[in-house]
């Protein structure tokens, strides 16, 4: 019987579940490492195994002691089996575990003393992205592991370099042991009983293999987070004649750099494709909390004068889409997070990386959605869209749209000379998008023009709407069989700080 291949959608818990229950459709046997309640036999049968190939080690050293064996964990099924190895040994050797800083369930559990599942992220570490230690390898491992860390993508992708060079191919699972390695401080090593004698095992678990080179999460520097950020392309998938690729490859980054500092992460897509990020940094309690918001999407990188993803800087402006608009203030946002850490705050300090800013703020309606609110918010400001001038047959509907589009340079001008709000400046309105006609024969009768509309404190949609309709009205009252009608589709109140206040400090 030839076999089947599922891909599951989910993550690894999703896929061991679905693999057992086709297992008792089919009246099958699920085999794999994984232990849980009620399936423990076959994963023991495996842990057993795994033991030759630690013999093989052993025989390899010919009688010499190792002091430290470093092991990756997924699971934790063979790293079980090296702890059942090396504690069984008449002089124990010190055990390090290791596992990426988006999939730390191991490290987690040993923290807070029990098992729970863990929210996971992706990581080129795909063979160690488990949510769930395996229930018959967590007794060994309480009693059994001398220290647990984290490393994250780009720590591993330097370790394969690394062994590369040396004439070792490992993967980023295998290559993993030898970043955690690095990773340790002097002081790490002294607990270790570590120093220039010791004897040193790095167990590679995976071959060298094909991967995407992630960017580096260590960077603190807002600067330096700015042109990470800008590197990474962000375009909104609804706008342009060429749709970008949405949010989802810059969550990733931001979700590593915040569970790097041991930042708790959060993932939110309930819009498949369109993901938006959540980091908190929780209070000791009694606080009020606070809420740095900012989008992560930005416009189409078509028509950018330049590389749009440089993130270069020449005579002291950072370069690239999105540099300005908004990856600079995520990244302000971003450090600010990381040093609410250190000032121990009673309230909490939430970060929310939202999509869709760019179209249709669906980001922060989810993060709110799912249940992420705060006492205060720092948003970016939203304006609204008008639909423009149609015309009856045999006239040009984008010729009068043409009288509208004069008298909008005007109003534009005299928005820009009006009270300027002292942090955000001036209102601002234009026309990113003109669309009409349907071939080249015939006449348009209907133009559709776009307006956005950037709002200032004290304005209401009733204000700005009240002002495109006095304008729309006038051009009327000067063009014969000028005739239109007025949508407002998307709105969003303007939100403003005080450069002062003492917040901003963070």
């Amino acid at each position: 019987m030839p076999a089947a291949v599922v891909v599951s959608a989910g993550n690894y818990d999703t896929a061991i579940a679905e693999a057992q229950a086709a297992a008792h459709r089919n009246r099958g046997i699920l085999i794999q490492d994984f232990a849980f309640e009620n399936y423990e036999e076959i994963p023991k049968w495996i842990i057993e195994g795994y033991q030759t190939m630690l013999r093989e080690i052993d025989d390899e050293l010919a009688g010499i002691h190792p002091d430290l064996v470093v092991t990756p964990v997924g699971v934790g099924s063979f790293a079980h089996a090296v702890v059942s190895h090396y504690k069984s040994k008449e002089t124990p050797s010190a055990i390090l575990m290791v596992e990426p800083d988006t999939a730390a369930c191991l490290w987690k559990s040993l923290r807070r003393g029990e098992v729970q599942t863990e929210e996971t992220t992706h990581t080129i570490m795909a063979g160690s992205n488990c949510g769930t230690v395996s229930s018959i390898s967590w007794p060994p491992f309480q009693s059994g592991v001398d220290a647990s860390l984290t490393v994250s993508d780009y720590e591993a992708h330097t370790a394969t370099v690394c062994l590369k060079e040396h004439g070792v191919s490992a993967g980023p699972c295998g290559a993993a042991a030898l970043a955690s390695l690095r990773r340790l401080s002097a002081s790490d090593k002294t607990k270790l009983g570590l120093d220039h004698n010791s004897v040193v095992v790095l167990l590679s678990t995976e071959g060298s293999r094909n991967y995407e080179t992630p960017l580096d999460v260590s960077v603190d520097d807002p600067v330096t987070l700015t042109q990470s950020l800008v590197q990474i392309i962000s375009a909104n998938p609804t706008l342009g004649s060429i749709p970008g690729p949405g949010e989802t490859i810059i969550v990733r980054y931001i979700a590593g750099w915040l569970e790097h500092r041991d930042i708790e992460a959060h993932w939110i897509e309930p819009t498949k494709g369109r993901p938006s990020v959540v980091g908190i940094v929780r209070g000791s309690g009694g606080g009020k909390s606070l809420m740095l918001n900012g989008h992560i999407d930005t416009v189409m990188t078509l028509g950018y004068d330049g590389d749009p993803l440089s993130g270069e800087i020449h005579d002291g402006r950072l370069y690239g889409r999105g540099s300005a608009d908004m990856k600079r203030g995520i990244a302000a946002a971003l450090v600010a997070l990381a040093n609410a850490k250190q000032f121990y705050l009673r309230g909490d300090v939430v970060f929310a990386g939202v999509a869709d800013k760019e179209a249709g703020s669906i980001g922060t309606e989810k993060v709110l959605q799912a249940g992420w609110r705060t006492d205060a918010a720092y948003l970016d400001i939203h304006g609204l869209a008008a639909q423009g001038p149609r015309a009856d047959q045999r006239i040009d509907a984008i010729s009068k749209a043409g009288h509208f589009l004069v008298g909008l340079d005007r109003y534009a001008k005299q928005l820009q000379q009006s009270a300027v709000d002292p942090d955000v400046g001036s209102p601002v309105i234009h026309a990113p998008i003109i669309k009409g006609g349907e071939e080249a024969s015939s006449y348009p009768a209907l133009c559709t023009i776009v307006l956005e509309r950037r709002t200032v404190p004290g304005e209401t949609v009733e204000i700005v709407r009240a002002g495109v309709q006095a304008l729309l009205e006038k051009v009327a009252g000067n063009v014969p069989d000028f005739r239109f009608t007025l949508r407002v589709t998307f709105d969003r109140s303007p939100f403003s700080i005080r450069r002062s206040d003492p917040s901003l400090l963070l």
